[in-house]
């Protein structure tokens, strides 16, 4: 009987070992997913990460006016001149710098997409190679691009934008303004073309 029972238990194993082979043998290449879509599957997990660093006070009302601090890579969104939100950001890495100076918002669009940085993916959206300039990086036979989502984009200067995007506490974009996305979402309700941006150093 115990003969029988070790037997079995190795079949089990070898059954599990086979089992746990084939589905790595299978497993497809990542799929591209969209910043805003890895988003709202996390939910509040995500959105937790920024407890402590953000607030949003309703009740506070007047002209709206933003102003971007890159030595605190934080963002604070003023109505009447009182103070209604801070947030994190992450501006400029080395090389592609955000400029400083008084702007303002000329462009909003809810959905937007990058046309110069994203991946190659193949017809089906399965990444072919990930993080691509497309003025320096060469397609693959049979890939498309796909724009980096930038989800509630406000242009203030040119290519450089404020929207939703990874914020990991230090300087990381290519010159964009990028807040997390609960905050973008609320910076975006809140602000409208004309509105003041300052970026200062």
């Amino acid at each position: 009987m115990q003969r029988y029972s070790s037997l079995l238990k190795k079949m089990g194993a070898l059954t599990g070992a086979l089992v746990l082979g084939g589905a790595v043998l299978s497993s497809p290449p990542a799929q591209a997913v969209d910043y805003g879509y890895k988003f709202l599957r996390e939910g509040t997990t995500y959105q937790d990460r920024f407890a402590g660093q953000t607030s949003w006070n309703p009740a506070v009302g007047g002209a709206a006016r933003i102003t971007i601090d890159l030595s605190e890579q934080r963002a604070y969104f003023y109505k009447g001149g009182r103070l209604a939100g801070v947030s994190p950001v992450s501006t400029g890495m080395a090389g592609h710098r955000t400029p400083t100076g008084n702007f303002r918002i000329s462009e909003k669009k809810v959905n937007h997409r990058s046309n110069l940085y994203g991946h190659y993916v193949s017809r089906r959206g399965y990444v072919l190679r990930s993080n691509v300039d497309v003025r320096r990086d060469r397609r693959p036979p049979g890939a498309v691009f796909r724009g980096a989502s930038m989800d509630f984009m406000m242009r203030i200067n040119g290519a450089i934008t404020m929207h939703a995007g990874r914020v990991p506490g230090y300087p990381a974009s290519h010159g964009c303004i990028r807040l997390p996305w609960h905050m973008a979402k609320i910076f975006f309700s809140h602000a409208s073309v004309g509105t003041k941006v300052s970026v200062v150093p």
